[in-house]
C-alpha cells in the first residue's frame, strides 16, 4: 500500500470514529430527552395527517417565519423542512414525534462529514480532522441536532452552499462547473427555506462573494466579463441556476399564484417592518456583546447564563482566539493571490462580516438559533491558529495544537455532560435548567415527561369518559398530539380554563410545574376542587381532580390560530380538497412560538 492510500485510509478511519461518536452523543436517550413544544407539536400534527392521507395533504408553504408581523395571514417559509419530515415518516412508516426529528439528526451528521471536505479546501488533513472533531462535539451544535425544528438542518446546508460555490468557481471543465453550480442552487434553494434570517445570510454571502470574485473594478476583467464567449457561458449557467432554484421553489410559486401573491406581499412587508426602536449605535454595541456571547457558547459551551461579564474567562478566551485568527487570516490573504485557498479565506471574511451586519437590526432579539448559520466559523478560525503553529513553530506545533484543541474540546464535553445531567435529573425531579438554550423559557420539560403525563391521563380513563385537561400553552400541542397517537377512536379530549361542566362522564386533569402547589389553581379557576390522583413526571406533575360543584358550560381556552386556514395543500392544486380534521380532538385551536 502506497503512502497516499495509507493516508486516505487513516483519514477515513479517524473521520469514521468522529462521526460514529458524534452520532452516539446525538442519539443518546433521543426518544425521552427530545425537545417537544408548540412548534414541534404543530408540525407533527400537520405532517402526521400527510403521512396518513398521502402526499396530497402536504402544504405548499412551510412554517411561520418567526414572529414577523404582517397584515394578511402569516409570512411563511418554503415547505422544504416539512417535506424532509414527511419523507422520514414514510420511510419509517411512523408518525411518532421522534421520527420527525430524524432529518435534523441526519443532517447534523452529514454536516460533520461535509465540514471536513469544506475545510480541506484550505487546511491539511490533520488540521481538518481537528476542526471537524471540535465542531462535532460542540455542546450547542449537539443540542440543535437532537430535536425537530426547521432551522436545525441549516448547519448542513450553509456548508454545502459555500462548498459548492467555491467548487463551481474553481472547477476546471465546464461540466464540473455546471454540476457544482446546480448543487449550489439546490442547497441555496433549500437552505433559504429553513429560516427567514438564513435566507438573507446565504443570499448575501453568496452574492457578495461572486461580486468580489468577479473583480469587475479591473478594466481587463470588465472586458472579459462583457465578451461574447463569457456572456454565452453566463447565460447557460444562469439558466441552470434559475431552473434548479425555481424547481425547488415550485410549491411556493404555485401557492403565490393561487393566492395572488399573498406570501410575496407579506415578504415585502416584513422587510419594511422595524425590528427595534433602539438607536443604531446601541444596536451595534449590543451586537458586539451578543456575537461575543454566542460565539463563546459555540466555542467553549460557556457564556450560557447571565451577562457576558459573568463569564469573563471563556469570553476573553474567545475574543483572544478571534482577534488572533483575524490577523492570521489577513496575513494568509496576502500570501494567496488566486485559487481555491484564496477563495476560502475571502468567503470566510464575507461570511463573518455579512452575518454581523445582518444581526445589527435584530441585535436585541438574537437567540442561539440565529448562530446556526455560523456554527462552523469559530472552529475554522481556530484552524488558522493551528496552521500558524505548524508554520512558525514546527518543533512545538504538535504540543501547542493539542493543548488548544484539548481546551476547546474539553470545555464542550464538560458542557454537554452538564446538559445531559440536567436532562436526566429533570425526568425524576424538579431541576434548575441552565443549558436548554432553545427558547428563552427554560422549563426543562422533555418529550419523555409529556409522554408520561399523556399515558397517565389515558390510563386513568373510566369507561368512555371525556378527558378535559389544563396545561400551559407551550405544552398544549404536544399533549394533544401524544393523546392522538393512542389511535383510540373512543378517546375524546379538550382543554378547559375556568369553568368545568356537569357531564357525569367527564374527567379533569391539571398539568402544572412540579414546584407549583396544586391548590393554588383554585384561585385561578375561581372554584374549589379535590385531588383524586397524581403522576410525578419530574419537571411537571399531572393531577386528576374532581369538582364537587360543577356548573353547566365548558369554557374553552381561546388559542391563537396556527394559520392553517391560510395554507394551501397539494390537494387544492389538483382540485381534490378535503377538510383536514384533527383526529379525536374537541379543541381544534393551536398556538405558535
Amino acid at each position: 500500500m502506497n503512502e497516499e492510500k495509507r493516508s486516505k485510509l487513516f483519514v477515513g478511519i479517524i473521520l469514521s470514529i468522529i462521526v460514529f461518536a458524534a452520532f452516539a452523543v446525538r442519539f443518546y436517550n433521543f426518544h425521552d430527552w427530545q425537545y417537544f413544544k408548540m412548534d414541534q407539536g404543530r408540525d407533527a400534527q400537520l405532517i402526521g395527517h400527510a403521512i396518513k392521507d398521502g402526499p396530497s395533504a402536504l402544504p405548499l408553504l412551510g412554517p411561520r417565519a418567526g414572529a414577523t408581523a404582517v397584515d394578511n395571514g402569516f409570512l411563511r417559509l418554503g415547505p422544504a423542512y416539512y417535506y424532509f419530515q414527511y419523507l422520514s415518516g414514510v420511510i419509517f412508516d411512523s408518525t411518532d414525534p421522534e421520527v420527525f426529528a430524524y432529518p435534523d439528526l441526519f443532517f447534523s451528521i452529514l454536516a460533520i462529514i461535509l465540514l471536513y471536505f469544506f475545510v480541506r479546501l484550505y487546511f491539511v488533513q490533520h488540521i481538518s480532522l481537528l476542526i471537524t472533531a471540535m465542531y462535532a462535539f460542540s455542546f450547542i451544535i449537539i443540542e440543535y441536532s437532537r430535536f425537530a425544528w426547521n432551522p436545525n438542518p441549516l448547519q448542513f446546508f450553509v456548508i454545502l452552499v459555500f462548498l459548492a460555490l467555491i467548487k463551481s468557481l474553481n472547477a476546471e471543465n465546464n461540466r464540473a462547473k455546471l454540476g457544482w453550480l446546480a448543487l449550489w442552487a439546490l442547497a441555496l434553494a433549500i437552505g433559504s427555506q429553513l429560516h427567514f434570517f438564513g435566507f438573507f445570510v446565504l443570499v448575501g454571502v453568496s452574492g457578495l462573494f461572486i461580486l468580489i470574485r468577479s473583480e469587475f473594478w479591473k478594466k481587463e476583467r470588465r472586458t472579459a466579463l462583457l465578451s461574447l464567449d463569457f456572456l454565452k457561458k453566463f447565460a447557460i449557467r444562469a439558466l441552470v441556476f434559475v431552473a434548479v432554484f425555481s424547481f425547488i421553489y415550485t410549491p411556493v410559486i404555485i401557492s403565490d399564484v393561487m393566492k395572488k401573491g399573498e406570501n410575496a406581499q407579506n415578504f415585502v412587508q416584513a422587510l419594511s417592518s422595524k425590528p427595534s426602536d433602539k438607536p443604531f449605535f446601541n444596536k451595534v454595541g449590543n451586537n458586539f456583546i451578543e456575537n461575543t456571547k454566542y460565539y463563546c457558547l459555540i466555542t467553549t459551551s460557556f457564556c450560557n447564563v447571565g451577562k457576558l461579564e459573568d463569564s469573563r474567562i471563556p469570553a476573553g478566551f474567545t475574543i483572544a482566539l478571534f482577534v488572533c485568527a483575524f490577523f492570521l487570516a489577513i496575513r494568509a490573504m496576502r500570501k494567496e493571490h488566486a485559487g481555491t485557498r484564496r477563495d476560502f479565506l475571502t468567503l470566510l471574511f464575507i461570511w463573518i462580516v455579512v452575518f454581523f451586519i445582518l444581526t445589527i437590526p435584530v441585535s436585541f432579539q438574537l437567540r442561539p438559533r440565529f448562530f446556526i448559520l455560523v456554527f462552523a466559523v469559530p472552529f475554522i478560525l481556530i484552524g488558522l491558529i493551528f496552521d500558524f503553529f505548524q508554520e512558525k513553530f514546527p518543533s512545538k506545533a504538535m504540543y501547542l495544537t493539542v493543548g488548544l484543541f484539548a481546551i476547546v474540546f474539553g470545555a464542550n464535553v464538560t458542557g454537554t455532560l452538564a446538559w445531559f445531567g440536567e436532562q436526566k435529573n429533570s425526568q425524576i425531579k424538579d431541576t434548575d435548567i441552565e443549558r436548554t438554550l432553545i427558547l428563552k423559557n427554560k422549563d426543562g420539560v422533555t418529550r419523555g415527561q409529556l409522554q408520561a403525563v399523556a399515558d397517565y391521563m389515558y390510563a386513568q380513563r373510566k369507561g368512555k369518559n371525556t378527558i378535559y385537561y389544563y396545561v400551559k400553552s407551550e405544552h398544549l400541542q404536544p399533549i394533544r398530539y401524544l393523546l392522538n397517537q393512542k389511535n383510540d377512536q373512543t378517546l375524546k379530549f379538550a382543554t378547559f380554563s375556568s369553568t368545568p361542566n356537569t357531564d357525569p362522564d367527564a374527567q379533569f386533569f391539571i398539568i402544572i410545574p412540579s414546584h407549583k402547589d396544586l391548590f393554588s389553581m383554585q384561585d385561578e379557576f375561581g372554584i374549589k376542587f379535590e385531588k383524586v390522583s397524581m403522576e410525578d413526571a419530574g419537571q411537571i406533575n399531572a393531577y386528576e381532580i374532581f369538582f364537587p360543584n360543577r356548573i353547566t358550560s365548558l369554557d374553552f381556552k381561546e388559542r391563537a390560530s396556527d394559520g392553517s386556514n391560510d395554507r394551501l395543500f397539494w390537494k387544492d392544486v389538483f382540485g381534490v380538497r378535503n377538510n383536514i380534521e384533527t383526529q379525536n380532538v374537541i379543541d381544534d385551536s393551536s398556538s405558535d412560538d
